[in-house]
């Protein structure tokens, strides 16, 4: 009897190694078969999806590995090259939602459908965010000078203004950054930080379910506050909807077919504006492509996308008289400028990722009125700001 419970252990034993050899087996075939189909596969340039461009094959030099550069760029490279990369990044984050992860691939899974990004305090450089600050009170100094007044506004991000309502305890301290800026910066500072709250009127909040942009209700209210501390009067604006089915960069980053599709909404007298657009040597009438919303990425309706320079000319009768504005920022300027494109002759918008030539020469010389800084808080702490002289690489 004896002799048959250990021939029976023994077989459980030799079936259970069976399996486990089995399932080692057929991962090694998985990952093999992926690795060659990777590497079979001709490289890509951009992911459409995630409205990125690909990490590419990383140079190979004494350098490189010395510096430990290598191998986190072979890592990026492996992980942004894999076969099939969309499809397992949807498989990852369904399982991880199933099992009741609320942060997936750097973004917040909220309750209500709502997408938000993450960044860490690991991820938020505070010696760039400080630096940034200081070269716009330097620049303040001399425009101001010349009769220019300056004007900072950083916008939160919706991790922060969702903060009491989610466990983002991973999440960067924004509120001790946002008060740095205040205390740095002076009069200057248009501080948003208290307007950003969802609230009864604006049950949706101030940002896109899909996207880490603002939507209409955020760009709207932000530029209210901005002809306030111009001194203008107020203004109402009557939404014109674009386009009900906005996927965001967020839904990219976890592909969640449950995720709510955006609206993307405009303030409908802007569509008729009179105004003459150059960007890149090219003039335009609007200042939206609307075969963009054709396009994964929608929110490139506005301007056609970003660029190192646009300029936009008032044609209506009369505005030649109005004040001319020079807007240093990041995308969240051209969802915004809509709302002001009436209150000023003149409006240049610079994005320093892209600027070659001096910022702070640039308002000097052409002699604008208004200088706006607009940035969210996260970009700005990742921005390599050199508003003296041409952007750093």
């Amino acid at each position: 009897m004896q002799d048959t419970k250990k021939k029976l252990v023994l077989n459980r034993t030799k079936e259970g190694s069976h399996v486990d050899i089995f399932l080692i087996f057929a991962i090694v075939i998985v990952v093999v078969i992926l690795s060659l189909g990777s590497l079979l596969t001709p490289d890509r340039q951009m992911s459409e999806n995630e409205n990125r461009y690909l990490t590419q094959a990383p140079e190979l030099t004494v350098s490189n590995i010395l510096e430990g550069k290598y191998e986190s760029q072979l890592e990026e490279y492996l992980s942004d090259q894999i076969i099939g990369r969309e499809k397992w990044i949807k498989i990852m984050s369904t399982i991880s939602k199933s099992v009741g992860f609320t942060d997936v691939n750097g973004v917040y899974l909220m309750s209500d459908g709502r997408l938000i990004e993450r960044k860490t305090e690991a991820e938020f450089n505070a010696e760039r965010y400080k630096s940034n600050l200081d070269q716009i009170v330097e620049m303040n100094e001399e425009v101001s000078e010349a009769g220019t007044e300056v004007r900072v506004m950083l916008i939160p991000t919706a991790a922060y203004s969702y903060r009491n309502e989610a466990n983002m305890s991973t999440n960067f301290d924004e509120g001790s950054a946002l008060k740095i800026a205040a205390d740095t910066l002076g009069e200057i500072y248009v501080d948003l930080s208290s307007c950003f709250e969802p609230d009864k009127e604006h049950k949706g909040g101030y940002y896109y379910m899909t996207d880490h942009h603002w939507n209409y209700d955020g760009a709207e209210k932000a530029a209210e506050i901005y002809r306030e501390a111009l001194g203008l009067s107020p203004k109402t604006y009557e939404p014109e909807t674009l386009t009900k089915e906005f996927k965001g960069t967020l839904y990219s980053k976890v592909l969640l077919s449950d995720r709510i599709r955006d609206a993307i909404d405009v303030p409908k007298d802007s569509l008729s504006q009179k105004v003459s657009v150059s960007i890149e040597g090219d003039t335009y009438d609007s200042i939206y492509f609307m075969d963009r919303l054709e396009n994964k990425d929608k929110y490139e309706v506005f301007f056609g996308g970003n660029y190192d320079r646009v300029d936009i000319r008032n044609e209506a009768e009369g505005a030649s008289r109005k004040p001319r504005l020079l807007i240093i920022k990041d995308s969240y300027a051209n969802s915004f400028v809509p709302f002001i494109l009436d209150d000023f002759s003149e409006i240049t918008m610079v994005d320093t990722r892209y600027y070659r030539d001096s910022v702070k020469d640039l308002a000097l010389d052409d002699e604008y009125d208004q200088v706006l800084v607009l940035y969210s808080t996260s970009n700005f702490s990742e921005e390599r700001m050199d508003l003296n002289n041409s952007v750093l690489q």
